[in-house]
């Protein structure tokens, strides 16, 4: 599979960015997304995706996301619209479950209107998966009222999707 090519700078961000923006990485064999319905929010997207890759790739995708939010910490790139987007980034604690796991936030402003989107990256053996919450709100509003507006990653929604997918593995290997 080949993703959509992705417009940014410093070049350095590319291989972050590029996984944040559409949950997969080049070298993908298989790419499975969920849209998450919230009732009780009507602006936020949510969703989780999951992609295989052949041996060692998710890997070498995993660290090379990594190294790319670890030395990006903002990144202007060309949104699905064609607008450019003056994007900050910042890693956060790791999730727990999987082999390995990131925790990334975005933010920008546009319009009077603020974007902030929750990223979370875990591997489990040749499977990543991707979460995304995403939470936009007006720029006009006090910071002590924004707090709790913020997307965050609900940690048992990881833990259940990573917990699938350790079974689904598990069941494929033991499978004669």
């Amino acid at each position: 599979m080949e993703p959509g090519k992705t417009v940014a700078t410093p070049e350095v961000c590319l291989p972050g960015i590029d996984v944040l923006l559409h949950g997969w990485a080049k070298g993908a064999t298989a790419y499975t997304r969920f849209y998450l319905r919230d009732s009780t929010n009507t602006v936020g997207v949510r969703s989780v995706a999951l992609t295989s890759y052949p041996a060692g790739e998710a890997e070498r995708v995993f660290a090379a996301v990594e190294k790319s939010l670890q030395n990006c910490p903002s990144v202007v790139y060309k949104s699905m619209l064609g607008t450019l987007v003056h994007a900050k980034l910042s890693l956060g604690e790791p999730l727990v479950p999987g082999d390995e796991s990131l925790r990334a936030n975005m933010s920008f402003s546009r319009r009077g209107i603020d974007n902030h989107t929750a990223y979370g990256l875990v591997r489990i053996g040749n499977v990543l998966a991707w979460f995304s919450f995403n939470e936009t709100f007006g720029t006009t509003l006090p910071q002590q009222k924004k707090a709790p507006l913020m997307p965050v990653l609900p940690e048992n929604l990881v833990a259940r999707q990573v917990k699938k997918v350790e079974k689904t593995a598990t069941e494929t290997t033991s499978t004669p």
